[in-house]
This record gives structure tokens, C-alpha cells and sequence, in this order.
């Protein structure tokens, strides 16, 4: 019998040492901070301005991150090789340079002004940045070429941005928090009924004219929203500083222990090991991969031309299917999904299906048997209350399961954090156990400690943080383990405190505070801990002392990746009113909250 290692295992055992050399580096280096800096900048405002200026594709919706993964492949099919050919020796370096900066001043000095709001003004400044640096470096025997260590980092980076740059944070925040004045009316009679719950700190913006500019066009009034931003960036930090520390906790129970599968980091995994001492990464010299490419883009290319010329035929991709009484199947082709489904196990994407078609047809038995609630819900599975509570708790219980299982390893974290736990390692994770375990509790803490201040009962925030971290774990675990690449909770944490507990018992202001929740544990189709929770994944190979950098990148990329789409959704909200841009974002879902 022939004995052969497999070419997928055996290019596997070839980049197993993952830091391949380049230019005499291994590890990562000032080259991947410099790059991951500016692409999280340029995605944290880059992501925005599609979905609001130019109404495109949504960059960070999912977890499938196209944005970042678009930008992944533009740094190491184009940017990557360009300083790789300059590192050939100092004339390809100067040319480099001298054309970029040419092609910079002759396109914008004829320009009056140019828009501080363009990406692709961000974008050409630093190419030209890139290509001078890069010519410094390669006189000094150097190259701004990146190792398969940097790509990581900037991969993991991109990674965080793409949680926080529109649904995950920015454009779930600022209009909520600016909506209350300028949404409120006599017939919803918010002032009258909300106006009385608000806490004596400003976490919501007023800047005394209702808000009109935010929503209409205007002048930005900077004051008016410094102290409510002040307020939330002192939550969320402590969230992300709590996600980023349950990450580290829980990274070696399901990587190492559980051996979960994490399908979509793939994706990510393939092009950083696609990277090589040749010029091209061998990641575009699969036919596989250019064959996937061609179908969705002839498909979407077809869809936009047909946007600018009707008589361009266009294909309906989605389509419902009568199944059980008044249920209907909703079909629909989404390319970026049928990629990411190849990578799943085939015993999950059929559990998918069947349990699908069961819970389909479930409903339509509690609709004959007359079981109907009258509660009402906008997220989760939000036409069946009763499903909803049954796939929360069946959610919850997965996660209190896991982590009994998990026992040994966290009891083992939890030692070493306070000083035992001598034969448990933890120089392999991005930070000490020690440092992960402070962040979790002093994070979780804060957030209580913030809820019990704007008026939520000291009980409640606690449990109300609890439960929101539990199923920020199981989505985590689920996008994991199953490889998801779009998944919702089936109900989210602000619902099941007041619906379940009862408003009488969570207390008025509680329940207004709660439903301020709606801002970062509403509708969670992206966040920090998932994407951070598969990125941890590609560490894999890392050295040690770049496993403890990555650490700093990833809190880097969020600090940029919070500020930057901030920015840009402030500016774009008042220079061409926020009600022109994203209607769900900046009509629908604020008005849900105080409804």
C-alpha cells in the first residue's frame, strides 16, 4: 500500500512554524503594527461611508467580516507583493516611491479641496506614507514586507474593527442615544412617561434643539455629545476588556480539550499560509478560489448594472416555499454563506435544516392549539415568543453544560490567577491568567457598578450582566464550534430579564436602563468575543513573546476601530441627516428601544 502524507495536511506541516522568515525576521515586528494601525483605521471609516454614503454592502454585518477579509486580500495580494519586488534593492524601492508620491501630487495638488470623509483620500496618504518608509527600510538592508506573524496580527486586528465599525457598536449607539428628543411626539408620550426615568447622568444627548441636526444635516455640536460618550466609553470598555479576558479563559478548554472546529477560521488561515518566500501568495494560485470568486461576482456585478439600466436582466435569488399551514420557508442564494457552509460539518448543516423544518413546524402547532403569546419581541425569534424563550434557555443550559465540563481547566485559571496553580501554563495565551481573571471581574464590576449609578437595583445589574455574558458565550461557542457566519440569540438579554422576571420586579428604571441595553446586547450579529474567540485560532503557530503582542493589537484595533467609526458616522449623520442614510439604523431601531 502507498504511504503519503495528504497535500492539505502536509502544506500544513510545512507552515507549522508559522513565523517564516523574511528579510532575516521571524515574529512580529513594528512593520505588522504599522500596517494593522492604518487598515483598522481605514475599515473603522471605510465600513460606515459604504453603508450610509454610497447605501453598498454591508462591510461588518456578520461574522463573516467581508470587509476585513476584502482588505486581507488587497494587503497580501497587492500591497504585500509591491514591497517584496521593492525589497530587491534600493532603485525598485526609490521607483516605487517616486511613482506613488507623483501619482499622489498630481492627482490632488489641481484639487481646490479635497473631503477629509474619503477613504480613498486615507488610503492613496498612506501608500505614499508606506512607500517612503518603505525605501528608508530597504537602504537599511530591511523591506516593509510583512511575515506570516504580522499578517496575523493584522488579520486579528481587522477582526476587532469589524465588531465595533457599524452593527456591532457605532452605528447601533449614536443614533439610539440622539433618538429620544428628536423622535419623541405627543402621540408616543415619551416625555411624559420616559422623561421621569432618566438618570441624573447625561447618558443620552440633548443638545437643546431636539436633536434635529443629527437627524436633518447641521452643524455638529461637539458639547453637546461629550459627557454621554464619556459615560458609554467607560461601559463598553469594560465589556470588551471582559470579552477579550473570557476569550483567553476559555481559549485552551475549546481549542486544545474540546478540539472544536473553527470552520470560519479558515478562511484566514489559508491566506496567511498561503504567504512564502515567493512573490505571489499561493493562496490566488487556486483555481478553486478563482472559480468561487467568478460566480457571486458575475452574479452581483449583473445585479448593480441592472440598478443603472433596467433592461439589464437581473436573477432573483431568493424565493418562499409553502411548508406547514401558514409557515413558509424563506430560500434564498447568499454567495458569502454557501462558502462559509463548505467548511461546516456536514452533521451540523444538516441539524441546520432539520431542526429548521422542526421548529417551522412546532409553531404552526402552537398557532392551532391556540398557545399564542401576546408578548411582543423585535429581536430574536421574534413571531413566537414561546420558541424564543425555549431556544434562550436551551442556549443558556449549553453554556452552564460547557462550562461544567470546562470545570477543571477554569478551576485550573483560576488558581493560577491567585496564586496557586503552579502546574498550570499560561505562557502560551495572549495575556497571564492572572491579568484575564482581574479583567473579568473589575470589568464586570464596572459594568454593574454603571447600572446600579443610572438606577438599576444592585441585584438586578448583576444578574442582567451575568445573563448577557452567557449568551455572548454561547454565540461565541456556536460560531465556533459550528462555523456560522451569520446567528443570532434566539432571544437577547434585555427581553428576558423584563419579560421573564416581570417589569414590577426589575422596577421602572430598570426597565428603562435595560432597554438601553438594546445599544450592545440587542441585536448581536457581530461583537468582540466571537471574532476574538476564532482569531485566537490563527496564534496557533505564533511564538511566544508575538502571542503576548497580539494582545496589544487587539486592544489597539478596538480603541481605532471605536473612535474612527464614531467619527465617521457622526459626520456623515450631520452633513447629510441621519434619516437619509440607514433607515433600520437611524429610525427603526432607536425608536424600538423607548417604544
Amino acid at each position: 500500500m502507498r504511504r503519503f502524507i495528504p497535500d492539505t495536511f502536509a502544506d500544513h506541516l510545512e507552515s507549522r512554524p508559522g513565523t517564516l522568515k523574511l528579510a532575516g525576521r521571524t515574529g512580529i515586528t513594528w512593520r505588522g503594527f504599522w500596517t494593522g494601525i492604518f487598515l483598522s483605521f481605514f475599515l473603522a471609516i471605510g465600513a460606515p461611508y459604504a453603508n450610509t454614503a454610497m447605501h453598498a454592502t454591508f462591510m461588518a454585518w456578520d461574522f463573516n467580516t467581508p470587509g476585513a477579509i476584502f482588505l486581507f486580500l488587497v494587503l497580501i495580494g497587492l500591497l504585500n507583493v509591491l514591497f517584496k519586488v521593492a525589497a530587491r534593492n534600493g532603485v525598485w524601492a526609490l521607483g516605487m516611491a517616486v511613482v506613488a508620491l507623483g501619482a499622489y501630487l498630481a492627482y490632488y495638488l489641481p484639487q481646490e479641496q479635497f473631503d477629509v470623509l474619503d477613504p480613498g483620500w486615507w488610503l492613496a496618504s498612506f501608500l505614499v506614507v508606506s512607500a517612503l518608509i518603505n525605501l528608508g527600510a530597504v537602504l537599511r538592508g530591511g523591506s516593509l514586507a510583512l511575515n506570516r506573524a504580522d499578517l496575523v496580527l493584522v488579520y486579528v486586528m481587522l477582526l476587532m474593527v469589524s465588531a465595533l465599525c457599524t452593527m456591532g457598536m457605532s452605528q447601533q449607539l449614536l443614533p439610539i442615544i440622539a433618538a429620544f428628543f428628536y423622535y419623541a411626539t405627543p402621540q408616543n408620550q415619551w416625555e411624559e412617561k420616559l422623561r421621569a426615568l432618566f438618570p441624573e447622568y447625561a447618558i443620552l444627548v440633548d443638545d437643546g434643539e431636539d436633536n434635529r441636526a443629527f437627524f436633518e444635516g447641521g452643524e455638529i455640536p461637539y458639547g453637546a455629545w461629550v459627557e454621554p460618550l464619556v459615560w458609554w466609553a467607560v461601559f463598553l470598555s469594560a465589556l470588551y476588556v471582559v470579552m477579550v479576558s473570557l476569550a483567553v479563559i476559555l481559549r485552551r478548554q475549546w481549542m486544545d480539550r474540546e478540539r472544536l472546529a473553527y470552520p470560519i477560521t479558515q478562511v484566514g488561515r489559508a491566506m496567511v499560509q498561503g504567504e512564502g518566500q515567493g512573490l505571489l501568495n499561493r493562496f490566488f494560485t487556486s483555481r478553486a478560489m478563482w472559480y468561487g470568486c467568478a460566480i457571486p461576482l458575475f452574479f452581483g456585478s449583473l445585479k448593480a448594472l441592472h440598478h443603472y439600466e433596467p433592461a439589464l436582466p437581473a436573477f432573483n435569488l431568493s424565493w418562499g416555499m409553502p411548508y406547514v399551514g401558514s409557515q413558509v420557508l424563506q430560500l434564498r442564494i447568499i454567495f458569502a454563506l454557501i462558502g462559509f457552509s463548505y467548511l461546516i460539518n456536514t452533521s451540523i448543516s444538516a441539524g441546520l435544516w432539520v431542526f429548521q423544518l422542526i421548529a417551522k413546524a412546532e409553531s404552526e402547532a402552537l398557532i392551532l392549539m391556540g398557545v399564542i403569546s401576546k408578548q411582543k419581541f423585535v429581536y430574536g425569534i421574534a413571531g413566537q415568543p414561546y420558541l424564543a424563550y425555549q431556544g434562550g434557555g436551551a442556549l443558556i443550559a449549553m453554556v452552564l453544560v460547557g462550562l461544567w465540563v470546562g470545570r477543571e481547566h477554569i478551576g485550573g485559571v483560576f488558581r493560577k490567577a491567585f496564586g496557586g496553580g503552579r502546574d498550570v501554563d499560561d505562557g502560551d495565551e495572549i495575556t497571564t491568567y492572572r491579568s484575564a481573571v482581574c479583567g473579568l471581574l473589575i470589568g464586570f464590576g464596572v459594568m454593574v457598578g454603571w447600572l446600579w449609578l443610572m438606577g438599576v437595583h444592585l441585584w438586578v445589574a448583576a444578574v442582567f450582566i451575568g445573563l448577557a455574558l452567557l449568551i455572548f458565550i454561547g454565540i461565541s461557542r456556536v460560531v465556533a464550534e459550528a462555523g456560522l457566519a451569520a446567528v443570532r440569540s434566539p432571544m437577547i438579554a434585555p427581553d428576558l430579564m423584563i419579560q421573564g422576571l416581570g417589569a414590577n420586579l426589575v422596577g421602572t428604571s430598570g426597565v428603562f436602563n435595560l432597554s438601553l441595553a438594546y445599544i450592545w446586547c440587542a441585536d448581536i450579529r457581530i461583537f468582540v468575543m466571537a471574532l476574538l474567540v476564532n482569531g485566537l485560532k490563527l496564534i496557533e503557530d505564533l511564538d511566544r513573546r508575538s502571542r503576548r503582542l497580539v494582545l496589544w493589537g487587539v486592544y489597539l484595533a478596538i480603541l481605532i476601530g471605536a473612535i474612527g467609526s464614531c467619527w465617521m458616522v457622526l459626520q456623515m449623520a450631520y452633513r447629510h441627516g441621519g434619516i437619509n442614510l440607514v433607515g433600520w439604523l437611524f429610525k427603526g431601531g432607536p425608536s424600538t428601544v423607548y417604544n
